[in-house]
This record gives C-alpha cells, sequence and structure tokens, in this order.
C-alpha cells in the first residue's frame, strides 16, 4: 500500500511540475497535449495524508477542527493545483511527525520541522521551505519605564519584611523613648498623642540620619536605648539599602541577556523535543521544559522565566500576539524548515520544483506575508 501510495503521489507531481513548466491552465491547447491526468486520479485511493502539529503560526487548528496556518495554506496551494485533496492528522509533536511518515501513517510532513543530519538519515526532506534559527525572547524590561512598574520590580517578600521589621522597629523605640522622656524632658513632654508622635519622631530621623536631630533625650536610660537604636539603624538601613541594589542589579543582568553564555544560571524555557533543547544541553544549559510555545512565551513576559529559547518565526510571530518580550540579540543557530517523505520518496524533487515555482510567481511570498508580515 505505502509504494503504490508514493507511485501516486508521484504521478500527481509529475502532472503539476507538467503544468507549471507549461505556464497553461488545463483548459489551454498546450496543456491539452500533456498525457491526461484522469487515471492517476482515479487511482489514488484516498486523500494525501499529511501530518501536523499546533505550532502557531505554521499549523492553528480552528474552533470546528479545521487547520490553517503558512505551511498549512502552502500544502494546500501544492495539492489544489495538483487537483488533488489532502487529510491532515494531528500528531503531539515533530518526532511524531517524523514517525508516522516512517511507518507509512502518514505520506508527508509538514510544518516548523527543522532539518538537521540526523533526521535525513530516517527520512527524506524538501529543499528548505522557510529560514528561521533559534533565538532568545527576554522580558522587555526596557518598555517598563514608568514609576510604578520599577516598583514592581525592586519590592520583592524580603524588601517587604525588611520594610515591616523597620515600621515595628521604628515605633517600639520611639514609644519606649517618649515613655522614659515624658515627665523631665519639654521635648518629649506633650500628653496624648502628640508626644507619642514626638517619640515616633525622634525615633525615624535618629534612624536615618544618624543622630538626634531637633529632639534630645536627657536621662541615662533613654541615652542607652538611643545607642542601640542608633547601632540597630546603621545595621537595619545597610541591609534595606543591599536589598533594593540587588533587585535592581539583577533586574539589569536580565536585561542585558544577548549570547548563550548570558543564560548560564538563569531560568531558561523551551519546547520539549526540539532543535532548541538540543542546542541548549549541547552547550550545558538544563533548560524548564514546555510543551505548549505559547504559555511558555507568556510565562517569560509574567517573570517566572528569565528567557525563553526557541525558533526565531514563532518568537516573531507570538510578539504580536502577547505583551511583554522581546528578542535578544543575535540568530543562535540557523536553521532550515523542510517538508518531510518517507525515505527514497520519488516525490521529493518534484516537490522541489513546485516550491520554486510558488516562490517565482509570488504566492510563497504573499503567504509569507500574512502569517510573518512580510
Amino acid at each position: 500500500m505505502r509504494k503504490r501510495r508514493e507511485r501516486f503521489l508521484a504521478v500527481w507531481f509529475v502532472a503539476l511540475l507538467a503544468m507549471v513548466m507549461v505556464g497553461v491552465g488545463p483548459g489551454s491547447a498546450a496543456a491539452q497535449t500533456e498525457p491526461p491526468t484522469e487515471p492517476a486520479v482515479e487511482e489514488i485511493d484516498g486523500p494525501i495524508r499529511v501530518a501536523v502539529r499546533l505550532r502557531e503560526p505554521f499549523v492553528i487548528q480552528e474552533e470546528d477542527g479545521s487547520y490553517r496556518g503558512f505551511s498549512v495554506e502552502l500544502a494546500q496551494e501544492i495539492a489544489r493545483r495538483g487537483g488533488v485533496e489532502l487529510e491532515f492528522v494531528q500528531v503531539p509533536d515533530v518526532r511524531a511527525q517524523l514517525a508516522a511518515v516512517q511507518s507509512g501513517e502518514a505520506d508527508v510532513a509538514i510544518g516548523a520541522i527543522s532539518i538537521t543530519a540526523e533526521r535525513e538519515r530516517s527520512v527524506d526532506f524538501s529543499q528548505p521551505m522557510f529560514e528561521s534559527g533559534i533565538q532568545i525572547g527576554v522580558a522587555d524590561s526596557a518598555a517598563e519605564s514608568g514609576f510604578t512598574d520599577i516598583l514592581r520590580n525592586v519590592v520583592s517578600p524580603g524588601l517587604i519584611t525588611l520594610l515591616g521589621i523597620l515600621l515595628v522597629a521604628t515605633l517600639l523605640a520611639g514609644t519606649l523613648i517618649w515613655l522614659l522622656e515624658r515627665r523631665r524632658n519639654e521635648h518629649f513632654g506633650e500628653r496624648g498623642w502628640s508626644g507619642f508622635f514626638d517619640g515616633i519622631w525622634w525615633a525615624t530621623v535618629t534612624l536615618f540620619t544618624i543622630g538626634y536631630g531637633d529632639k534630645v533625650p536627657s536621662r541615662v536610660a533613654s541615652r542607652i536605648v538611643t545607642i542601640f537604636w542608633m547601632l540597630f539603624g546603621v545595621l537595619l538601613v545597610a541591609t534595606l539599602t543591599a536589598e533594593v541594589t540587588s533587585s535592581l542589579t539583577v533586574e539589569r543582568i536580565e536585561a542585558n541577556i544577548t549570547s548563550v553564555g548570558d543564560l548560564y544560571a538563569r531560568r531558561v524555557v523551551t519546547i520539549e523535543g526540539t532543535t532548541s533543547e538540543a542546542f541548549l544541553r549541547a552547550n550545558g544549559i538544563d533548560p524548564e521544559l514546555q510543551s505548549d510555545s505559547v504559555e511558555a512565551f507568556r510565562a517569560v513576559a509574567e517573570g517566572e522565566y528569565d528567557a525563553i529559547v526557541f525558533d526565531r518565526a514563532i518568537l516573531e510571530y507570538l510578539l504580536g500576539e502577547i505583551d511583554g518580550v522581546r528578542l535578544a540579540g543575535a540568530v543562535l543557530k540557523p536553521e532550515s524548515y523542510g517538508i518531510a517523505f518517507p525515505n527514497d520518496s520519488p516525490v521529493v524533487e518534484l516537490v522541489n520544483q513546485a516550491l520554486l515555482d510558488l516562490r517565482e510567481d509570488g504566492t510563497y511570498d504573499r503567504l509569507r506575508e500574512v502569517y510573518f508580515g512580510g
């Protein structure tokens, strides 16, 4: 059955190739000189099975179950010109696509399938149908220039804890000094809330200026408390400053991720079973893995990861769908996508010719502009 299908595909692409080379439609005089294709169409046992996996914008599934996307419409255009039907078979990942082609469950696989030496050993590839590469995406901190965004980046659980300790300690120190000084010191002689706030004012001024300011304790016990409060203040303010500085430094470093060397010791995410995962592991980086590129992209935008390393074309598409991420640095590794066939398939060269024709007549560029903006 598999060899029979390959013969059918070969006849189909021969007919397609003849039509394209002559440059005329079926109703022209030149087309009438070609061998009729009806017998080949009659022999085709059902539609051509195309293995796809969901990966925007190459393969997108609509709510009604139909498919669209760059790869889908490219395959449909070739099939339309050849007068044949396609049946899309959805599989979970690229490994399943290649396995389906090898086992005969699918006649062809199309999508974001990188051409590699290892994969070429198990399947045949067409000429590149799309040029892309592996690139880094990071949170777009450069766009977060407002006070609210800066505050959100600096505030951390550790900083909140320190501020809580600072507030409680100031209240306790101010209250204690007011209780010790209120009967003998005119600086703290006010009663009620006024006197209490005099003590809080003293504690605050002493904490941040390392001095008494305009209110000076006079009792020995009060001065001993003051010494300890000043020492505690030095430690607390230094810790608070270090926490804020650390947050700002980490944000600055993460914004400067531009190469593989910047990814070490970072929280990096990529898509499981892809050439991006293999690339990172080959460079000694152990990434977090997700199966959904959209969710991984969104997690970077929300700060769950420092960077995503994945296909540039897909990242560019997601930039228009989700805010908060930008591409960083140059392409780490150029890659080409191809259409996969069973080994020794007789139709690979014919598909290559069809792809060239689509490029030359402008169909390929128009389709690319729809999904990638030119």
